[in-house]
């Protein structure tokens, strides 16, 4: 299920970014909207299935798709054939949450003042 997940949201990911780009917004909320695209699509997948949001856990998942979403962005305005640029970014958002679920990588979070 992790390694189904871990695609879809690279997918989901470079396709929300390139639809946005396409739409002629500017590269920085195409990143947004990629991110958005790729981690909605996991909080509707995991409400219907009753579990809680991959998102609302600990876990690097965010954080792997802005990451992948910018490096598309860099790869896009150096004019990188969009067949190489897809696979290389997918790779990232990939690579960043198979190390962040094998080595247990989470963000740092602010203590409670409570």
């Amino acid at each position: 299920m992790l390694l189904f997940d871990m695609v879809g949201i690279a997918l989901f990911t470079i396709v929300g970014v390139e639809k946005a780009l396409r739409l002629g917004v500017q590269p920085e909320i195409a990143a947004i909207m990629g991110v958005f695209t790729a981690v909605m699509g996991g909080v509707i997948r995991d409400t219907l299935t009753n579990k809680t949001p991959i998102i609302f856990d600990k876990e690097i998942y965010a954080t792997a798709c802005l990451a992948g979403a910018v490096l598309y962005l860099i790869l896009y305005s150096f004019a990188v054939p969009r067949n190489i640029n897809i696979p290389i970014s997918s790779g990232l958002i990939i690579l960043i949450r198979i190390l962040a679920i094998k080595f247990h990588l989470e963000l740092p979070r602010l203590k409670s003042s409570l």
